[in-house]
């Protein structure tokens, strides 16, 4: 053990002073385990954002939220319009050819602001990775490479027609409920100057509360109101703020995501960059597809869309009342964002709400009827993301209920024709079986290349073990040419070296035969060594050295000719195999450093069970001036990694070690494993 005063180390210090390192070389600590949960949660947080207080971290949140919000809204607003811009001349131009080379500029335009996108979402905090980056071409192939990017379609189809609305209502809400609660706080301020009449908030509040005619109760109280409700807004706008952000970073995180599968398969242990194709991947599309982000969003789209139109048209078309109206609508509505994680409820609810429609409106003359167009189109989009999403057996069960339904709608009376109300039913149903369909053989097509991405994933992984295997061959043989050649060369030489210097004596010999037997069980560990490298199934699997071969160990220090003590219990505490091994492997290299750095000094070795834990303690004394300068000039057979393989076993176990100088001027190491 090297006895040089040694930087101090961040665990605490033998003695309980300053905290001291044990460290002469780098030892690199266990990384920190990644935060699974929410990217706002707690397990987010950095020690220096735990160190706030909580003041402080809100106040933190609110800049960070306040600056998603605000230029989200800007970026959406340029966006739109130059996507829709250029992708409307594109499509316009195709027939004459300028579309075809105009199109991959407005991919790469939406690519860029998708990428911005995602750069907001990882400053908030967001685990978004960057998407891969396109393959290098060369001439046309390079211009034309955007229009087999599948990101960059589904960036543009975020960003033209899915952003906009999503940051108009978040900043919406957040602008309104701050400067909503700014007006009202300062009400004392300026609502002196509002004209006269008609009554102030809080006369129609009380008003309405008391179901009295409205008085008017003068300034002060409608002052006091308006403080009341604006102090009210104001605390509760961090959290308004935060969801709204919360809002934007989902719908980001469903839709910009980078492919997952791409980045799990570079993510695995052997799995190189060179390894995974860099060509266009159709996995990209099946991932983003085959998850659940872009078929919430497209739902959802739908799902507003459908509510703004079916509920006007239902009421003054055909004389629903406004609540049936509403309740139609949104039941419609929720159907098809509940069908794409529920299928069962939203096929159940999509229903319900179609029986419903047919009855309220069965009195209506010279309208469509049975399925009115908002309701068909209700139907032939639930259809669409059943067959997408789910299995045939559901979409079978959801057209032969729809039928049913129909054709038992004509049975019943109704204001309408039968034969206007047939062609209905057969032109609803004949639409939802396209859909159907479409969605069936789209789902055959995300499925069939998420198993081809697949079955890259594993040629790859393949591939990254077969040249693994191939480098471990390689260092087999540079052992086994060079190493274990020259640990048999000692061998041999101390073996015969009795017969080819009969003139030594019998403590010589003595430390020959040590030698010779040291050598053996090097070669015997290396040979198991290279067969374990080599991957071979018939490796010499012979017992571990454990905590009872630690007197052994001892002894054989001791012929050395260094002076070794021992402190080891009667009855050896019965450990794990791998804490066994590890309190061997750390007495082992302690002695081995003590021989090396600190020759000629004593060492005291003490293994002792505390509780649940075995404390190890190798300490050595003040190395001898002249057997430290003999030692000295063969320190460099010690490769560095002595206390960095002694931390790195103790760490894996859950232990703590702590290394460090001595008040005398020696050196120590204390262990403390899991005796369990």
């Amino acid at each position: 053990m090297n006895n040089s005063t040694a930087p101090t180390d961040v665990t605490s210090s033998i003695d309980g002073s300053h905290p001291t390192t044990p460290y002469s070389e780098e030892v690199p600590h266990p990384a920190e385990p990644q935060p699974t949960g929410p990217p706002d949660g707690p397990s987010a947080l950095t020690p220096a954002a735990r160190d706030r207080s909580w003041w402080a971290r809100l106040w933190h949140n609110l800049g960070r939220d306040a600056g998603l919000i605000a230029p989200g809204l800007i970026i959406s607003l340029i966006a739109f319009p130059v996507l829709i811009t250029l992708f409307s001349v594109s499509i316009a131009t195709v027939i004459v050819w300028v579309g075809v080379l105009l199109l991959p500029l407005t991919l790469t335009v939406a690519r860029a602001f998708g990428s911005l996108s995602r750069a907001r979402a990882r400053a908030w905090g967001a685990p978004i990775a960057e998407a891969a980056p396109r393959p290098r071409e060369r001439g046309l192939r390079w211009w034309l490479a955007p229009l087999g990017d599948a990101r960059s379609w589904l960036d543009l189809l975020f960003e033209a027609v899915f952003a906009l609305p999503i940051r108009l209502l978040t900043f919406s809400v957040a602008a309104v409920w701050f400067f909503g609660g700014l007006g009202g706080a300062t009400f004392f301020f300026w609502g002196r100057f509002l004209p006269e009449g008609g009554g102030n908030t809080v006369d129609w509040v009380v008003a309405w509360v008391t179901n009295s005619p409205v008085t008017d109760r003068g300034f002060s109280a409608e002052a006091t109101f308006q403080f009341v409700v604006g102090l009210i807004l104001l605390l509760t706008f961090p959290f308004i703020l935060h969801a709204m952000a919360l809002l934007e970073i989902v719908t980001i995180r469903a839709a910009l995501s980078a492919d997952t599968t791409e980045a799990h398969s570079n993510s695995r242990p052997g799995i190189t960059a060179a390894v995974v194709p860099s060509s266009p991947n159709p996995a990209v599309f099946s991932s983003a597809t085959g998850g659940l982000g872009w078929f919430w969003l497209i739902a959802g789209f739908v799902g507003v869309v459908l509510v703004a139109i079916s509920w006007p048209v239902t009421t003054v078309l055909y004389g629903v009342p406004t609540v049936f109206a509403m309740l139609i609508a949104l039941a419609l509505s929720a159907a098809l964002v509940l069908a794409v994680r529920w299928p069962n409820v939203g096929i159940g609810l999509g229903l319900a709400a179609q029986i419903a429609g047919i009855v309220l409106t069965s009195g209506s003359s010279g309208e469509v009827w049975p399925f009115t167009v908002t309701s068909l189109l209700a139907l032939v989009f639930l259809h669409l993301i059943i067959g997408l999403r789910q299995s045939w057996i559901r979409l079978v069960a959801l057209w032969t209920l729809s039928a049913v339904i129909g054709v038992l709608a004509l049975i019943l009376p109704h204001a309408g024709g039968f034969a206007g109300a047939l062609a209905n039913v057969i032109t609803t149903m004949a639409i939802a079986a396209g859909a159907g369909l479409i969605g069936v053989i789209g789902n055959l097509l995300i499925q069939g290349r998420r198993q081809l991405e697949t079955e890259r994933e594993l040629s790859a992984a393949e591939l990254a073990k077969r040249q693994e295997l191939e480098e471990r061959n390689r260092i087999a043989q540079e052992l086994h040419d060079v190493v274990a050649h020259s640990m048999s060369v000692i061998s041999v030489q101390a073996t015969t070296a009795k017969y080819r210097l009969p003139e030594l004596d019998e403590r010589s010999l003595g430390e020959f035969d040590s030698m010779a037997s040291s050598a053996r069980q090097a070669l015997t560990e290396m040979r198991g060594l290279l067969a374990i490298l080599r991957g071979g199934r018939n490796a010499d699997l012979a017992p571990q050295p454990s905590l009872e071969d630690i007197p052994a160990l001892v002894d054989v220090t001791r012929g050395s000719g260094a002076s070794v003590t021992l402190d080891f219990p009667d009855d050896a505490p019965v450990l794990s195999p791998t804490s066994s091994l590890t309190a061997f492997r750390v007495v082992q290299e302690s002695l081995s450093n003590a021989l090396r750095h600190a020759a000629g000094s004593s060492v005291s070795v003490t293994v002792a069970q505390v509780g649940q834990r075995l404390e190890i303690t190798v300490v050595n004394g003040t190395p001898d001036a002249e057997a430290a300068t003999v030692a000295g000039a063969k320190s460099h057979l010690g490769g560095g990694f002595g206390l960095r393989g002694m931390r790195e076993r103790v760490e894996a176990l859950g232990g703590t070690l702590r290394v460090g100088p001595t008040d005398n001027g020696g050196f120590e190491v204390r262990a403390s494993v899991p005796a369990e």
